[in-house]
Formats: C-alpha cells, sequence, structure tokens
C-alpha cells in the first residue's frame, strides 16, 4: 500500500539505499557482529536485536551492541566485523522481491540510478557484483566514500553532482529514517520502504514524501 502526502515525485535519478531496501543482509551482519561479541567475552545476540542497529555504519552497530566499550575498543571491534563480513558476505544475502524488476523498469524509463548507503564502499561493491546487481547502478557512495555520511546530505549531493540531475528531479528511497533525512536535507523527494529494517512508524516520524510496502509500488509514487 502507497501512503503519501503529495503528488508523484519526479525521479530522473533515482537513489537506493542499501540493507533493508534492495537486499536483505540481516542474517551476514548479524553473524558477523556476533563473531565479533564472542570474540570479546559477549554473549551471541538475537538477530531481531542486531537488526534495529542497523544503518548507520559498522561502528556505530558495534557501539549499540557493546555500549560501555572504549573508543579504542570499538576500533578494534570495527577491524574485526569487517574480516568477518568480508568473508560472509553473501551467504544468506538475498534480493529482496520485485528489486530485479523494478529496476528493469526503470532503466527501461531512461531512469538514472545509484547507490548511497553506510555500508563501507568496497563491501558495497562486492555485495552488488555478486548478486548480479551493479550493471544498474551509474555511481555508488559507501559510509567511507566522504567525509560525512548519511544522515548527512553530503553522500547524496555528492551524487546529484556526479551525474548531473537537480534535486527537484532526484528522489532517495531507503527503509531508515537516515535516508528520509538525509534526503530532505538534499532537497529531494523521499520514500521510505517498510519491508527493511525499521519498519513504518519511525519512517511516519521521519516524514518521509511517501512510503510503501513494496519496492514495486515505487511506480505508483515516481514520475
Amino acid at each position: 500500500m502507497i501512503s503519501g502526502k503529495r503528488d508523484k515525485l519526479r525521479g530522473d535519478l533515482v537513489i537506493f539505499d542499501l540493507d533493508g531496501t534492495l537486499i536483505d543482509s540481516s542474517r551476514d551482519i548479524a553473524w558477523s557482529a556476533n563473531m565479533v561479541l564472542y570474540s570479546m567475552g559477549y554473549d551471541r545476540l538475537d538477530m531481531e536485536v542486531i537488526k534495529e542497529s542497523i544503518g548507520w555504519g559498522v561502528k556505530n552497530l558495534l557501539e549499540k551492541l557493546m555500549p560501555e566499550e572504549t573508543p579504542e575498543s570499538i576500533d578494534a571491534a570495527r577491524l574485526k566485523f569487517l574480516a568477518f563480513y568480508g568473508g560472509h558476505l553473501v551467504v544468506e544475502t538475498t534480493i529482496y522481491p520485485g528489486v530485479v524488476e523494478i529496476m528493469e523498469y526503470l532503466k527501461a524509463g531512461g531512469r538514472k540510478m545509484a547507490i548511497v548507503t553506510n555500508k563501507p564502499h568496497a563491501l558495497s561493491v562486492a555485495i552488488l557484483d555478486e548478486l548480479r546487481l551493479s550493471r544498474y547502478f551509474s555511481a555508488v557512495l559507501g559510509g567511507d566514500s566522504l567525509p560525512n555520511r548519511k544522515p548527512h546530505p553530503e553522500p547524496v549531493m555528492k551524487v546529484l553532482s556526479l551525474l548531473g540531475v537537480a534535486p527537484s528531479a532526484s528522489v532517495i528511497v531507503g527503509d531508515s529514517p537516515v535516508d528520509c533525512e538525509a534526503g530532505r536535507s538534499a532537497r529531494v523527494g523521499t520514500v521510505g520502504v517498510t519491508y527493511g529494517f525499521r519498519g513504518r512508524e519511525e519512517l511516519e516520524g521521519a516524514g518521509c514524501d511517501f512510503i510503501i510496502d513494496s519496492i514495486l509500488e515505487l511506480k505508483g509514487c515516481v514520475d
């Protein structure tokens, strides 16, 4: 079901979040986080608990899971996580239903597409390559591509500049308030997806222009 507060958005450029939007990577991320927790003497956590903290980058995830650890310890844990996750990227990661269909639809309509994620760039590219999604995107920015990451608007604005598209003709699609906040700050249209890691309530609170339950519903809110 589509819910929105305005007419259709102009989408000459459609920017996508990755985790929780195009792919369900929660199991592989949770496995890697639990490997880090176990290596540091913590009990393993349920996937749903870990899932609630995904979306702000690796360091933030580990800070939320181990709030009593020092910054130095978190830095060391981050390196462990990247090592574990780098060898476990697509073991249980899947593409959400309808994603390939909407990519083909947008491509056929002459739209430009890009990825802006808080996941490290190299890992993002490796996953896109492995899942054969890379061919759809003209630009991919990760959480380490620029000085700032979402919810800061810098990565969204960088993609607009790289691809030569005005904010008024661009849309960002994501499952988290950080996507909506980054989009609003960059003055692009915002679409939240409820099937990802956050849910409808958080997206409504973030003030997305449209909220959709299936990625295929993007057809109904983007011109």
